[in-house]
């Protein structure tokens, strides 16, 4: 299906725009602005990437760190899916990710998506990479704690778990979930939860003019397919995507590094 997408890109003599576009790779800035957030919070800055797929194109590495320059942020989040090709080696997408880390300049933490395999964390963790695998951390700021929990791929492996992550955090906690796909908005928002970031959908990647994806890849609306949404009380962000997926191809779609904040409701 890549070879068939590229070449007829090719064909129509888009090629080169599509790849343009593809490195045509933005900052969004997003305020999470949160009834509950506890004062200590406020302020914190998240920088999250996702879908990397880094062994699709390694020139994205280098690009990636230039954009990242600059950035004033107080952690970082990756959601997902560090690789491209499920049926090759998965060294490349390691290794790229390794020459990626320098250049974040805060704690990292990450989640698996449904074309990560479990051999990536041994070696992304030894070089300072902290996954969580069903998983709740505590950060404290300010006097205050953010609950930070991530669940593993719900779209292909189907392995996570929302409500044993639920059950690692105070009733009261205010709460982040990683969460590789956003179809678990539902679920995810039953659960309690107060954040949610995904990516997964890379937004369409290959859209009409005024982003309507040409393909969904969530069964999710429109209105959370990509970008900020609010669902019950649980306000949550879906990723267009660091990288892309199958092709380095992109229309009426950009990729992106999102800066969240979280703010005081006003």
């Amino acid at each position: 299906v890549d070879r068939w997408v590229a070449g007829s890109v090719r064909l129509s003599g888009c090629y080169g725009w599509g790849y343009r576009n593809f490195q045509d790779l933005r900052v969004e800035h997003n305020l999470f602005r949160h009834p509950r957030l506890p004062a200590g919070l406020r302020g914190l800055k998240i920088l999250q990437l996702s879908d990397l797929h880094l062994d699709l194109e390694p020139s994205l590495t280098g690009l990636i760190r230039e954009r990242l320059a600059g950035l004033d942020y107080d952690l970082v989040v990756i959601t997902g899916d560090f690789r491209n090709k499920t049926d090759t080696d998965h060294g490349p997408s390691i290794q790229e990710t390794l020459e990626l880390l320098p250049g974040l300049d805060a704690p990292v933490y990450a989640i698996l998506g449904n074309h990560d395999f479990l051999e990536l964390v041994p070696p992304l963790e030894r070089a300072g990479v902290r996954f969580l695998l069903n998983e709740v951390v505590a950060l404290e700021r300010g006097g205050d704690t953010l609950y930070l929990g991530g669940v593993d791929d719900p779209y292909f492996y189907r392995t996570h778990d929302l409500a044993g992550v639920r059950d690692a955090i105070p009733e009261d906690g205010f709460s982040l979930l990683l969460c590789h796909s956003p179809e678990t908005y539902r679920e995810a928002a039953a659960h309690g939860f107060d954040l949610m970031l995904s990516g997964h959908t890379h937004g369409g990647q290959i859209c009409l003019p005024g982003g309507i994806a040409v393909v969904r890849l969530a069964r999710v609306p429109g209105a959370i397919l990509k970008g900020a949404w609010d669902y019950h009380g649980m306000l949550g962000y879906t990723s267009r995507g660091t990288g892309s997926c199958g092709v380095p191809l992109r229309f009426f779609c950009p990729p992106e590094i999102t800066l969240h904040e979280l703010a005081q409701c006003q």
